[in-house]
């Protein structure tokens, strides 16, 4: 007994001194942390992997294919002269693909390491690069939204805007706010309105603009609890209306389109939420950095976890987008320098896990 006492003693003067050097680190820099800590999905060691994931998620998810990139398109003009300089033998490797996104068979990569957003054919499997983008960004282009007309909108957080372009990379209008925008990490376009909502990770609030680029109105407002953001991440939308992830207040809320608070969910899962994607029967497909899996929620309750860490199919190393277009979730495997396509079974019926 006098053994495991001399044991205890030092144990516990260490974890209390460990104590007060976490109280002493102020709420800014916590803040500051969630909101640049981009260190910690590459750092945090994942969960071993218990086979229940697996086993429930090959139900409801299971992996298609991989996109590593493809052959050069050569399309029109322009592209059969590039076809005759550079010739047949031209393969496209994704580098850093960092979000994704697409409608009618096309899918936008934004790939951050040539600052390049690739269109992906889905049918031929051949890639376009829209290589004149990287000319309009200041730092690394973030999250993208591709509307229905294949235009596309994407965030440039060290620009403090909203860039949006034609299906062929032109850029068509800035959303641009100093006042009430200091750094953009996501958006969504109401398809009914034509408003572009654009989510600040520092005012912790979401920008209203209208379809020509004039900021109209703030939904959300910084605080704690229902309704209130300190370190929003991702966001997206559904038929509930938006869910917002938030790395230090509730880790998802739901709200309506004009920021009325509707629920809550994933206070008790979440650690790190960095993506999220919704599909039609109104599932939650919700990236977690912090063990590198899919974790899977309807009506807020958790029913199915998929993949882990590693570099085999189903498996991630820091998931930076989703994509839900169908039966389809696109999942943009960033540090894997691929985006990995799994498969939604829309009749897969299953039970909410344990504790979940």
């Amino acid at each position: 007994m006098s053994g495991y006492v001399s044991f205890s003693v030092p144990r516990i003067f260490f974890l209390l001194v460990l104590a007060g050097a976490l109280a002493a680190c102020s709420v800014a820099e916590m803040e500051k942390f969630a909101l640049e800590g981009d260190g910690l999905a590459e750092s945090s060691k994942p969960e071993r992997d218990t086979g229940f994931s697996q086993k429930v998620g090959a139900k409801l998810l299971s992996a298609e294919s991989i996109i590593r990139g493809g052959r050069r398109s050569y399309k029109g003009f322009s592209g059969q002269l590039s076809r005759l300089v550079i010739g047949e033998a031209d393969e496209i490797k994704l580098q850093n693909p960092v979000a994704v996104g697409g409608v009618d068979g096309m899918l936008y990569i934004v790939d951050a390491g040539p600052k390049i957003v690739y269109k992906y054919d889905l049918i031929t499997n051949e890639v376009e690069p829209l290589s004149k983008i990287a000319t309009h960004f200041r730092g690394d282009p973030g999250n993208i939204y591709v509307a229905k007309d294949r235009s596309f909108y994407i965030v440039d957080s060290i620009g403090r805007r909203v860039l949006h372009f034609s299906e062929f990379g032109e850029l068509r209008t800035t959303f641009q706010d100093l006042a009430n925008l200091s750094r953009p990490m996501d958006v969504i376009v109401n398809e009914e309105t034509g408003d572009v909502l654009v989510a600040d990770g520092s005012f912790s609030h979401i920008v209203v603009f209208n379809d020509i680029g004039k900021a109209v109105s703030a939904i959300g407002r910084r605080g704690t609890g229902p309704g209130r953001f300190r370190a929003i991440t991702f966001m997206t939308s559904g038929a509930d209306g938006l869910y917002i992830l938030d790395r230090l207040e509730l880790p998802v809320q739901v709200i309506d389109w004009q920021g009325n608070y509707r629920y809550s969910f994933g206070e008790s899962e979440l650690l790190y939420p960095s993506a999220i994607a919704v599909d039609k029967d109104q599932r939650a497909f919700i990236a977690d950095r912090s063990n590198n899996n899919i974790q899977v929620y309807q009506d807020g309750q958790l029913i199915m976890t998929f993949g882990g860490g590693g570099s085999s199919p189903g498996r991630f190393r820091l998931v930076t987008g989703l994509w839900v277009n169908g039966n389809l979730l696109y999942v943009a495997d960033s540090l894997n320098q691929r985006v990995q396509v799994l498969r939604i079974n829309p009749s897969a019926v299953l039970p909410v896990i344990p504790g979940g």
